[in-house]
C-alpha cells in the first residue's frame, strides 16, 4: 500500500505542476492539444469539448502540456505571423505567467495541503516549563533547574517554549523572569554561542509532551505561510552545508531512493502521505524555476532573450540551448539514478 501511496503523490504532482500551465494556457486563450501524465505509450485517453487530448501514458516520470505553437518556436521558422490562438501570439508577459503556472499550482497545493494538516491534526506546541537544562550551559551556571516556568524573557511575555526563541533574538544577554515553587525569581546573565546552528543559546529544552492544539484557523494560516519560506530556506543552508561536508551524495534521493525508503516515511498514515505530498511538491515547485535549459526556470530566459532580439536569434542559439538542457537533464537524471541505487 505504501509504493501505492508513493505513485498516487507522483502522478497527483504531475497533474497539478502541467493543470497550472494547462489553466494558464487556457486563460489567455491559447488552444491546449494535450494533457499528458507520464510519457511514452498511452495507455487511456479522451478528447474534451475544447478538443484537448486527455491522457495517460506508460511511464509515469513527468508529464507534459503542448500548447499550439510552443514546440514550433524552437524551429526555423522565417514567418513571424502567428495564429490568434497559439503561444506565439501571446506577449512576453502572458507567456512568462504560463511557465511560473505550473510552479505556482505545485506551491499552492502544497500549502493548502499543510494548512489542512496543522488545522485538522494540530499545531504542536510545549508550554514554557523547562524539561532539561544542559550541562555547563550558561542556564545551569546560572542555576535554572527543571520544572522551572519561564514567564518573561527581555520583557517579552512567554506563553508558550517557542517564544523563548523570539524574545532572544540574536542578542547576548537575557533578563529572564522564572517561577519556581510559587516564587518569582528574576535572573541577568550572556549567552553563549552556538557555531553550529549560528545562534546564542541559554541551554535548556522543553518538556516531552507536547499540547495539540486543533482546529485553529488563524494560527494553521499564519504556521502554513511561515513555513514555505523557511523549508526554501533550511533547505537551501542544508544542501550548502552538504556540498561543503562532501555527503550530498549520501543525502540526496530520487524517485528510486524514495521508494527504497517508502517504509520509513509513514506512507501508509494519511498524515505521512500529504506530509511526502507537501515536501516533494514545494521541492518541485521551486526546482522547475532554477534556469536550466528546458526547465520553465530556462524557457522563461529563452523566451525573454527572444523578445529581446525581436525572435531573430540565430537557429544556432536555439540547438545550443535544447543541446545543453538535455545534457544537463539527462546527467542529473543518471546521477541520482545511480545514487539511489547504490547509496541508499
Amino acid at each position: 500500500m505504501i509504493y501505492i501511496n508513493l505513485l498516487i503523490i507522483f502522478l497527483l504532482l504531475i497533474f497539478i505542476h502541467e493543470l497550472g500551465h494547462y489553466s494558464a494556457a487556457r486563460l489567455f486563450g491559447a488552444k491546449v492539444t494535450d494533457f499528458s501524465i507520464g510519457f511514452g505509450k498511452t495507455l487511456y485517453s479522451f478528447k474534451d469539448k475544447y478538443n484537448t487530448n486527455w491522457k495517460i501514458s506508460l511511464i509515469p516520470l513527468g508529464g507534459y502540456v503542448k500548447i499550439k505553437g510552443l514546440e514550433s518556436i524552437f524551429r526555423n521558422q522565417i514567418n513571424k505571423i502567428h495564429e490568434k490562438n497559439s503561444f506565439q501570439s501571446l506577449n512576453l508577459f502572458k507567456q512568462i505567467i504560463i511557465l511560473l503556472a505550473g510552479s505556482f499550482f505545485n506551491i499552492v497545493s502544497a500549502w493548502i495541503c499543510l494548512f489542512c494538516i496543522l488545522f485538522f491534526f494540530g499545531i504542536a506546541t510545549f508550554s514554557p516549563e523547562v524539561g532539561k537544562v544542559i550541562e555547563n550551559s550558561p542556564a545551569a551556571i546560572n542555576d535554572i533547574k527543571e520544572g522551572d516556568i519561564i514567564v518573561l524573557v527581555n520583557d517579552y511575555k512567554i506563553k508558550k517554549f517557542d517564544d523563548i526563541a523570539r524574545a532572544i533574538n540574536k542578542t547576548n544577554f537575557i533578563s529572564i523572569d522564572i517561577i519556581r515553587n510559587n516564587k518569582l525569581i528574576s535572573k541577568q546573565f550572556e549567552l553563549k554561542f552556538n557555531k553550529e546552528i549560528g545562534k546564542f543559546i541559554i541551554g535548556i529544552s522543553s518538556t516531552n509532551t507536547p499540547i495539540i492544539n486543533r482546529f485553529s484557523f488563524f494560527n494553521s494560516f499564519n504556521q502554513s505561510i511561515i513555513f514555505i519560506p523557511n523549508y526554501y530556506s533550511a533547505t537551501f543552508s542544508y544542501l550548502i552545508k552538504s556540498i561543503n561536508n562532501n555527503t550530498i551524495t549520501k543525502e540526496l534521493a530520487g524517485p528510486i531512493g524514495m521508494v527504497k525508503m517508502a517504509d520509513q516515511l509513514m506512507l501508509d498514515k494519511i498524515r505521512g502521505v500529504m506530509i511526502i505530498f507537501v515536501m516533494i511538491s514545494l521541492f518541485v515547485g521551486i526546482f522547475n524555476l532554477v534556469p536550466i535549459p528546458l526547465l520553465d526556470g530556462g524557457h522563461i530566459i529563452y523566451f525573454t532573450l527572444r523578445r529581446i532580439f525581436d525572435d531573430t536569434l540565430p537557429h544556432i542559439v536555439t540547438r545550443i540551448y535544447l543541446a545543453i538542457g538535455i545534457t544537463i537533464i539527462s546527467f542529473l537524471f543518471i546521477f541520482v539514478t545511480l545514487n539511489d541505487i547504490f547509496y541508499k
